[in-house]
Formats: structure tokens, sequence, C-alpha cells
């Protein structure tokens, strides 16, 4: 039988810390607590999924726990290394918060921890998704937290920081995991394309990374997904027709006659996009981006030339704050397609207004002119 196949996600997971991608700022903290012996009881990880909370989380428990620990650089062939990174290590224990929630289950946690740790010199508690404890089980855990065993340490990680008791919290150090840049998991994805000796585009890799939203799991889970479809060639039109993406090109153009207030073919673009069973939520979201990159362009000079039309910074960021609006209403009614038509057309018609307090100052300047002229043509200037 042969062996079962090992996702990238998985194969690629950091072993090290130095292999960790955009979260520098939480590996120098850890590093320097570890070479410092500043090591606390218990932390809370926070961040959106995909971007290393768990991984971060096996890391530090290996540093404490193999070999020589605490040790920021510790020995992947060390047997307890292995353990803890494949999840068998008896001392670092992983829970999920969510099907463990109870406060049975918190009183089992409090009463293991008084043991001694079997083979390690700490026992780790990593509560995945620590939100989802109820009340109780919060409160069942706070003495514990205050008063822990010198031999055990918590790390908690969570997408919902604003869920955590605010008691919990205190008793921890906090760490944000922030969303990677799309230019670092890109980067990534093609050391992990070369490996696998496959030829992907860098502008395919792009694509992958906007579609990951800043998790480096969720990168890899795609472009898992591409190898099966596309085998060793990978192109940025596979990766647009697998997940209904619109093209750069194609939301270039559409910013573009929107700015020009052609809206003829603002609904001709979106009717293209809609037909080709493009992710409209997607594209809105692309679009955003596109004239925010716009925008900010537009602050050296005060406006932004769009195939001839120039668009004022101000007027760019009416046109952003429709798109944005938009974005949580584009599922709600009986059509999205119409949704996202309207969204554009009312993008495109705040572009074109002017704000009240623009119109008072060139009425001003309009006001003020005529007597300056009258002062210079008067016999005693």
């Amino acid at each position: 039988m042969s062996e079962a196949y090992q996702v990238i996600a998985r194969r690629y997971r950091p072993k090290q810390f130095s292999e960790l991608v955009g979260q520098e700022h939480i590996v120098k903290t850890l590093t320097n607590a570890i070479e410092s012996g500043r090591i606390g009881h218990a932390y809370l990880f926070v961040g959106p999924r995909g971007t290393g909370k768990t991984t971060v989380a096996r890391l530090f428990a290996k540093a404490l726990n193999a070999k020589g620990g605490p040790n920021v650089h510790p020995d992947d062939n060390d047997e307890i290394s292995q353990a803890i990174m494949n999840g068998s290590c008896m001392d670092v224990v992983e829970i999920d918060g969510a099907s463990n929630r109870s406060i049975d289950e918190i009183r089992n946690l409090r009463e293991e921890c008084q043991y001694a740790p079997a083979q390690c010199t700490y026992k780790v508690y990593i509560i995945d998704e620590v939100h989802s404890l109820t009340p109780d089980a919060f409160n069942a855990l706070l003495k514990t937290l205050e008063e822990p065993p010198k031999h055990v340490k918590f790390i908690f990680a969570t997408t919902e920081a604003h869920k955590v008791l605010g008691t919990i919290t205190s008793r921890c150090q906090r760490f944000e995991f922030r969303p990677i840049p799309e230019r670092l998991i890109a980067q990534h994805l093609a050391e992990i394309a070369k490996k696998e000796e496959i030829s992907a585009t860098p502008e395919a890799l792009s694509a992958i990374a906007r579609l990951a939203n800043g998790g480096m799991r969720d990168a890899q889970s795609i472009l898992d997904q591409m190898i099966s479809f596309c085998g060793k060639t990978l192109d940025v039109n596979d990766v647009i027709g697998v997940y209904g993406l619109a093209s750069d090109a194609q939301i270039n153009e559409l910013v573009t006659n929107m700015a020009k207030g052609d809206y003829s073919a603002v609904v001709k673009g979106a009717d293209a996009l809609s037909d080709s069973g493009c992710d409209l939520y997607r594209a809105l979201c692309d679009m955003q981006n596109f004239v925010r990159g716009a925008m900010i362009e537009s602050f050296a000079d005060g406006y932004k030339d769009f195939g001839g039309k120039k668009l004022s910074s101000e007027q760019m960021m009416r046109m952003l704050d429709v798109l944005q609006n938009a974005e949580r209403g584009l599922k709600n009614g009986l059509s999205e397609k119409a949704n996202f038509e309207v969204a554009l057309l009312k993008a495109v018609e705040q572009s074109r207004a002017r704000a009240i307090n623009t119109l008072i100052k060139e009425l001003e300047k309009l006001s003020t002119a005529p007597a300056e002229v009258q002062k210079k043509n008067s016999p005693s200037a």
C-alpha cells in the first residue's frame, strides 16, 4: 500500500522559529524571552486563521522542552522535538476549545496540572479557539492561571479576542498575529513550488496570495488544489478560472469606466463578470484594493489619471466609501448581480459629487477674485 499523501500545509509547516513567515515581532519577543529566562506562565495568541498561532505554540513548546532546553534552536531530530511537532507528546496537550468547552473538561485539566511532566521539563497546554469556553469554564480556569504550578505553561489561541474574558486576558501575555502580506506569501509559495518542481508564474502565485487574505495555511491549501487541477504547470488563468477571480485587466477597465462616468460600459463590465462565473464579492474587494492604491498614489499630485480622466483624491475617497459600504449588503436582496451593479453606479455618482466645503472654498475664491482685479486696476495701485 502506498504511503498516504501529506498536504503541503503540513509538509512545509515551520520546524524552527527562523522558518516562520511574516510574524517577526512575535519570533523576536519569544526568542528573547527564552534566551533571557523570562518565560511567562500564560500566553494569549490572537489573530486571523492560518497566520501561525498553533504553529508558534508548538515551536515554543518544542523550544522549552527539547533536549538541552529551553533553547531557541532545538534539535529537530530529538525524540521529544519530533513528538511535539507531530502531536504525540504526552506533556504537550492540544485542546480544541470549541469541543471541550464545559466546566467539567476544565476541572479535569486543573487536576492534571498538579502532576509533574512525564518526559519533558514543562507541561504545556495549548487551547485553540479558547473564546468558545463557557463563562463557567473560564471562571474555573482563573485560579489555576493566577497561581499555576511551576512546571505548567498555558498557550491560548483565538480568532475572536473580544470574546475572551478580561480576567483571563489580564493574566496572559498577549501576542497579536498579523495578516501576512501578499508579497511574503507569494515568495514563500514560489519556494514551495520550486521544491515541488512546479512551474508557476509569479502572476499565478500573486493571485493565490490575494485569495488567501493574509493566511499562509489558506494559501498553501489553494496551491495544493491548483497543483491537483493543473499538474506541473500553473498559470494565472487557471487560478482565475477555478476560483472565479476577476483579472487585473478587468478590474482596471471597470474602474476606468467608472472614473469616466460611462454608465453603459460599467453595466456591461458587471454583466461580463457575472456571465463568466466571477465571484462578485471578491471582485468588489479587489476593486476596493485597486481604488485604494490609486487614491494613495494620487496624494503626491492631488489626482490620478484613468485613461485620460483625472479623479481627485477626494473623488476616489468617495468612490471607495460606497464600495466598502456595499460589501455588507451585496449578498442581501433578490439578486447579487443587481446589488453589484447598483453599488458600482452609486460609486460613479459619488465620485462626480463635490463636497460642500470644497464648493464653499471655490465660491470664496470666485467672490474675492473681482475685488483683487479691481484693486490692481485702480489709479492708486
